[in-house]
């Protein structure tokens, strides 16, 4: 088991329920200065000048001019004197020209479908005032970026954390299929399915436990962080995360993510029964 990882990780979910007041679907959970978050995760530190937001990000399943629904909340950063906000015009390409026979097709087989872009990428000095589509929030750089941290084992749970923050903070409607429970100490066992703790009692047998709890890898540049969730979608779940690590000198540096050639999730015990949202 990992205590420490166990205490960060109980004592962000304490502050985001004491800081984050929320009830069903809010389309207005921004917040601006997210700074309570990161005292928490005091090994870790954003650059100077910048602070950390949430956001509300959501899509449609229809058209771009149906109305969308907050499904997330998002992190993201700006600097601490932001005042324009983020708010660019979407546009929509033309579909190429087609022959009638080429049209003819399309419509029985392949309808167009329309695709939009913007022109306008995000940048620090904006402020993200309100729910974000996800056609916007791709450009939304990831925090990692503007983190700074010393190479070791409880500076990386933390980046982690708020790497995968957005499976922790609230969540609405289908982006509850989002939301991951860390096994990281035997009580947090006791809250899982009789299914799940039969598959655990035989790790236990084959003295093949420890792969439950959350432990970290360090090699030359690289970094791994294996954890196992339960989702009640998915299962018992080990999940991997890689990061490369950059030396900025002095001690410090910062970490980028990595995509594993074999998937980042293995299931280690599929769901029984799914719950729809």
């Amino acid at each position: 088991m990992n205590q420490e990882f166990a205490d960060i990780y109980e004592n962000l979910q304490l502050t985001i329920s004491q800081n984050i007041a929320f009830e069903g679907s809010e389309d207005d959970l921004c917040i601006e200065d997210a700074s309570f978050i990161m005292n928490v995760l005091n090994q870790i530190e954003i650059e100077q000048g910048y602070v950390l937001g949430l956001y509300p990000h959501g899509y449609s399943l229809g058209t771009i001019e149906s109305n969308y629904e907050n499904y997330y909340t998002m992190p993201y950063i700006h600097k601490k004197n932001a005042t324009k906000y983020f708010s660019p015009e979407l546009k929509t390409t033309q579909p190429p020209k087609k022959t009638w026979l080429q049209r003819l097709h399309l419509a029985k087989c392949e309808p167009w479908k329309k695709e939009y872009y913007s022109s306008e990428e995000y940048s620090p000095d904006m402020l993200i005032p309100e729910l974000l589509i996800d056609v916007l929030a791709k450009s939304v750089p990831s925090p990692l970026e503007y983190v700074r941290l010393n190479r070791e084992e409880e500076a990386i749970w933390e980046v982690f954390l708020l790497d995968k923050l957005k499976h922790f903070l609230p969540t609405f409607n289908h982006g509850n299929y989002i939301r991951k429970n860390l096994i990281c100490v035997p009580s947090d066992i006791d809250r899982l399915p009789n299914y799940v703790k039969d598959y655990i009692a035989y790790c236990c047998r084959s003295h093949d436990v420890e792969k439950i709890f959350p432990k970290i890898e360090f090699s030359k540049d690289e970094i791994m962080v294996k954890c196992c969730y339960f989702n009640q979608q998915e299962g018992l779940i080990m999940w991997k995360t890689s990061y490369r690590w950059i030396d900025m000198g002095g001690g410090t540096g910062k970490v980028e993510s990595l995509l594993l050639p074999f998937g980042c999730e293995d299931v280690l015990v599929p769901v029984k029964e799914i719950i729809r949202y």
